[in-house]
């Protein structure tokens, strides 16, 4: 075999290993970061801190609710002022139209009822439940709504998702069960969440449609 020969067999056995080895690196997979639990917890940390700093916000969304053998489907525009005052519009889910408003201050409580009555109290969840015989955790809900434990309550237990957010929360009794979210961020607002307490039969779905401030 002449000279000219081997040095094209060369070039060719050269450019053919090139070529594979470039296939190779195209073609090898990229291994996704693993998140470690020490990061979703720290993740779940930043999340209630930056979240506490945002205590006005605006929530419209759609609700289910079934306590005992009843049932009600309403629209809900919760409209959170600070960490005390807030008001929550409940409206008719085909018309919008306001059926019952319920305002809270740091030294009231006021509930307009579809009769056009005014009821009032210092507290909020004794007031809706004396109106309307449903039981609500209403000072919980407001952190719940947003993915956070109430600090108000001892938090039983909390699974995390990769991204630090709750899947699911437990206190005093209530079980909050997180879904979706409206995007893959750490402090992103849940956009599915399932709130139950099987000892008093209370099952209550909130589908997010827009949230505001956050």
């Amino acid at each position: 075999m002449n000279s000219r020969i081997l040095i094209l067999l060369s070039v060719i056995l050269s450019t053919l290993y090139l070529s594979a080895c470039s296939q190779s690196r195209r073609i090898t997979p990229v291994n996704k970061p693993v998140v470690q639990t020490a990061n979703k917890n720290a993740a779940w940390k930043m999340r209630q801190q930056q979240l506490a700093r945002k205590p006005s916000w605006t929530l419209t969304s759609k609700i289910a609710l079934r306590y005992r053998e009843d049932h009600w489907n309403f629209g809900l525009n919760w409209q959170q002022r600070n960490l005390n005052n807030y008001q929550m519009k409940i409206k008719n889910p085909l018309t919008g139209a306001i059926i019952a408003k319920l305002d809270k201050t740091s030294q009231q409580v006021s509930l307009l009822s579809g009769d056009g009555k005014t009821y009032r109290d210092t507290d909020e969840e004794r007031l809706l439940q004396r109106q309307s015989g449903v039981k609500l955790p209403l000072k919980g809900m407001q952190y719940w709504v947003r993915g956070l434990s109430s600090p108000q309550y001892k938090l039983d237990k909390l699974t995390l998702d990769t991204q630090g957010r709750p899947q699911a929360i437990y206190q005093v009794g209530w079980k909050i069960s997180y879904s979706r979210y409206v995007n893959n961020r750490f402090d992103a607002m849940p956009r599915k969440i399932v709130i139950t307490r099987d000892k008093d039969n209370v099952y209550l779905k909130v589908i997010a449609k827009q949230w505001q401030g956050l």
